[in-house]
């Protein structure tokens, strides 16, 4: 076989980004947006079910909890379907099953209905965000790879204050029975993912490349480049050799030798952030209506928070190449700290609004830099999604426990307000982690980033 055909990550990493690559973006992003609409719409009904008598202090919990477990298993087995069986049909596999999830739960006939088809859909949401930017990942340069995926991040973030907005302006408007639901209906949209073709949305060419099945890898990687330079209208330099992907890896590869400190360090990242993460966008609307506010002033003060959503991914967009990861990722944290731990001490709507928007921008400036980028990336091409997938899954599961802990302790408190110190807390572990355990990465291949450790298949 032609060294072309082999050279498959050199070929990738020579490619600018181009249509093809924003094409991609645009159609896996679509989908992918509504991970983060689902997120937040999901502590957005609560107050809405709560007020028609759906749900009460123990239902709401295993609302919350439920899916949160769902979404563990759903990144466990992305994991190893992914690694097996490749990205693509993983990948309209969970848009099937969360947009099937999703129309159930807006036609649930009772609580328990509504639960379960929470659970579904929680279980393909868990899917599609480790299969998505694993995908990404393999599909862009080192060069452009980090703000290309924080890019990612900022569509897909863009579904919390989407959600927040879309509620506060139609919600109020409807009749409580009647807004829950099609709040729910909404996330039907991505169906359009199941239609498109294997040109439009080919096998991610790393991922054949590391099973051994280069000429399916060769074929579309020469497509592509044909794309790229009728754009363009001249040639494609000439690639530089980069070393070939370990094939055939199974689940020892992932405690193998260095490896083994990468995937530590990625479970425990995911713990210490998706809990934080998921403290603060499930409880927050409920954790600001118990302390006073009105459900529409609780829906506004979200909105506002939840805008950080957007501005912390813009930041990852605008500096993720420029600087190292793994520090960027550091500051970050320490933002999140102190923010979650001041937030509590804030007495003014103002002061609120403005600690809530500096947390809401580090928290998810860390999601568009550490769960779009940096995991993937530090894993081998063979395993990488079994890798993702089950840091995920041990993240998921302990912020599956978090609702527990919140639903317990709020009763409990004077300040409701003091839920939100929990999160500054995780993200004080979440720095020490990264600091001491992660790589360096920014601008290396994914081939070089794979090469400098020992591999065991």
């Amino acid at each position: 076989m032609q060294q072309a055909a082999v050279n498959i990550g050199g070929r990738l990493e020579r490619l600018p980004i181009s249509g093809f690559h924003w094409k991609l973006f645009t159609l896996l992003g679509i989908a992918m947006f509504f991970d983060g609409y689902d997120l937040l719409v999901a502590g957005l009904v609560i107050p809405s079910l709560r007020q028609v008598g759906w749900l009460d202090g123990t239902t709401t919990t295993f609302f919350v909890s439920l899916p949160l477990a769902a979404a563990a298993a759903g990144s466990f087995v992305s994991g190893y379907f992914g690694d097996r069986f490749g990205r693509r049909k993983l990948m309209k596999i969970n848009v099937a099953i969360f947009t099937f999830g999703s129309l159930l739960c807006g036609i649930a006939p009772n609580t328990e209905a509504l639960i379960l088809f929470r659970t579904i859909t929680g279980f393909g949401l868990g899917m599609q965000i480790v299969t998505g930017y694993s995908y990404m990942n393999e599909m862009t340069n080192s060069t452009m790879r980090g703000r290309f995926q924080a890019s990612m991040a900022m569509i897909v973030n863009g579904g919390l204050p989407a959600g927040a907005i879309f509620a506060a302006l139609v919600v109020p408007l409807l009749a409580p029975e009647v807004g829950w639901r099609l709040l729910f209906l909404i996330s039907i949209i991505p169906i359009y993912f199941l239609f498109l073709s294997k040109e439009v949305l080919p096998e991610s060419p790393r991922w054949l490349a590391s099973v051994g099945r280069t000429e399916e890898a060769d074929e579309i990687v020469r497509r592509i480049e044909a794309v790229v330079e009728k754009e363009r209208g001249e040639l494609l330099p000439v690639p530089t050799a980069t070393l070939t992907p370990h094939r055939n890896l199974g689940w020892a590869a992932l405690i193998s030798g260095a490896v083994r400190t990468r995937f530590i360090m990625a479970i425990l990242l995911a713990v210490f952030h998706l809990t934080g993460l998921y403290i603060l966008v499930t409880w927050l609307p409920t954790i600001l209506i118990a302390s006073g506010l009105s459900f529409l002033s609780g829906f506004i003060f979200s909105a506002v928070t939840f805008s950080g959503s957007i501005f912390g991914p813009l930041l990852a967009v605008l500096i993720g190449n420029r600087f190292e990861r793994r520090w960027m990722l550091v500051g970050a944290a320490l933002v999140a700290a102190v923010t979650g731990l001041i937030y509590a001490t804030q007495d003014t709507p103002t002061g609120l609004m403005i600690v809530g928007f500096i947390l809401a921008c580090a928290v998810n400036f860390i999601s568009a830099v550490a769960l779009a980028t940096y995991i993937p990336e530090i894993l081998p091409t063979g395993v990488r999604l079994r890798g993702v997938g089950s840091s995920f899954l041990v993240g998921r599961l302990a912020s599956a426990a978090s609702p527990f802990i919140v639903a317990a302790v709020l009763p409990l408190v004077e300040n409701p307000l003091v839920i939100v110190t929990l999160v500054g807390g995780f993200y004080v572990l979440m720095a020490v982690v990264v600091a001491t355990m992660g790589p360096n990465t920014t601008g290396r291949s994914l081939e070089t980033l794979e090469g400098a450790v020992a591999v065991r298949p």
